[in-house]
C-alpha cells in the first residue's frame, strides 16, 4: 500500500510539472503571439576567422572556439533584453598550429593580410521565417553590414576589438538580469560559496536523473528565452527528447573541482568556468560517457533584487 501511495505522489508531481512547464511557455507564447511575423527581428553576429576567437555581448560571453578556421553565426536576442546601445567584442587568440613557433602571440598576418584575405565580422538583421528556404525572409547585406576589424601593430598575446550596437527594432523587451544584485558588492568568499552550493546542486539533480527537478531551476530562463527566439523551438522545452538528452548525464557527473568563479554583464552574472586546457570555457559542470563523451552542462545565475536565493537566467 505504502508502494503505491508514494507512486501516485511520483506521478502527480510529475504532472504538476508539466503543468507548470507548460503554463511558463503559454504565457511566453502569448507575448510572442501578438508580435505580428514581420516585427520578429532577430539579430545575429557572423565570424569568418581562421584563429581561435571569443566573442562577447555587453560583457557576456556568447560563443568561442578554440580552434583554427571557423566560420559561424551567433544570435544575440538571447541576450539581448531590450532595445538600445549594446557592445560588440571580439577577442582574437593565437593560431593554434603557430602557438608554440610564436610564442603564444598572435601575429597582425593572422588577422588580415590584403583586401582579399581577412578575417570578417558582420552584424545583421534577420526577419525569420521557418516556413523560408533560408529561414528568414530577407536577404543579408553583407556589404552594408560588415564591421571594421583593424589589426594589431605587432606580434600580441590576443587583440580585441569593440563595437557599439545600435538595437533599435525587437518587438519585446525582457527583465532578466536589468534590475539583478551587484554580485561585486558580495563578499567574495560568501558568493563563491554560494554559487559553488548551486552548482552542487545541478550536479547532484543530473548525476541522479532528477530532470524534472533540474529543469524547474530553468524555468525563468526558459521563459524569456522562448519570447527572445519567437517560439523557434517551443516544443522542445517539454519534450521527452530535452529530457533523454539530460538522462545521458546520470550516474556520469564529474566531481565539481577544475573551475573558476566569472562574473559577466557588470557583475550581475556569475558561473563557473573551467579555467583553461582543452575545455577552457566550458561550464564546470561536467559529464563524461562510457565512451569517454564529454559534455557541458552550463548555466549562467543571477540573484534577483531583493532575493537570497540565485536563479538561472541563461546558458
Amino acid at each position: 500500500m505504502k508502494n503505491i501511495t508514494f507512486y501516485l505522489l511520483l506521478i502527480t508531481s510529475l504532472i504538476n510539472c508539466q503543468k507548470k512547464e507548460q503554463a511558463n511557455n503559454t504565457k511566453a507564447m502569448e507575448i510572442v503571439n501578438k508580435i505580428p511575423s514581420e516585427k520578429r527581428i532577430t539579430y545575429a553576429v557572423h565570424v569568418n576567422a581562421l584563429t581561435p576567437y571569443e566573442l562577447y555581448l555587453d560583457d557576456i560571453l556568447i560563443d568561442r572556439f578554440y580552434e583554427d578556421n571557423m566560420n559561424n553565426t551567433t544570435e544575440l536576442n538571447p541576450y539581448l533584453l531590450e532595445n538600445g546601445k549594446h557592445k560588440l567584442k571580439i577577442r582574437y587568440l593565437p593560431t593554434v598550429n603557430d602557438m608554440f613557433s610564436k610564442k603564444g602571440l598572435l601575429d597582425p598576418r593572422d588577422i588580415y593580410t590584403r583586401e582579399d584575405s581577412r578575417w570578417h565580422i558582420f552584424f545583421v538583421k534577420l526577419n525569420k521565417d521557418p516556413n523560408a528556404v533560408l529561414g528568414y525572409t530577407n536577404e543579408i547585406d553583407y556589404g552594408g553590414s560588415e564591421l571594421k576589424i583593424i589589426p594589431p601593430p605587432s606580434q600580441v598575446p590576443y587583440w580585441e576589438q569593440e563595437w557599439e550596437l545600435d538595437i533599435k527594432d525587437l518587438p519585446y523587451k525582457l527583465k532578466g538580469w536589468s534590475e539583478s544584485e551587484d554580485l561585486s558588492k558580495m563578499d567574495k568568499d560568501q558568493l563563491r560559496k554560494e554559487v559553488v552550493t548551486f552548482f552542487e546542486q545541478q550536479r547532484n539533480l543530473l548525476n541522479e536523473g532528477k530532470v524534472n527537478d533540474y529543469l524547474k531551476l530553468g524555468i525563468k530562463k526558459d521563459e524569456e528565452v522562448i519570447v527572445a527566439t519567437y517560439g523557434e523551438d517551443l516544443e522542445y522545452y517539454t519534450s521527452q527528447e530535452r529530457k533523454d538528452n539530460l538522462l545521458r548525464a546520470k550516474g556520469h557527473m564529474l566531481p565539481l573541482e577544475n573551475y573558476e568563479m566569472v562574473l559577466y554583464a557588470g557583475d550581475k552574472l556569475v558561473s563557473l568556468e573551467v579555467p583553461n586546457g582543452k575545455y577552457r570555457r566550458w561550464s564546470a559542470l561536467m559529464s563524461k560517457s562510457d565512451k569517454g563523451r564529454m559534455s557541458a552542462w552550463g548555466v549562467k545565475l543571477h540573484k534577483p533584487k531583493g532575493s537570497k536565493d540565485f536563479e538561472i537566467i541563461r546558458k
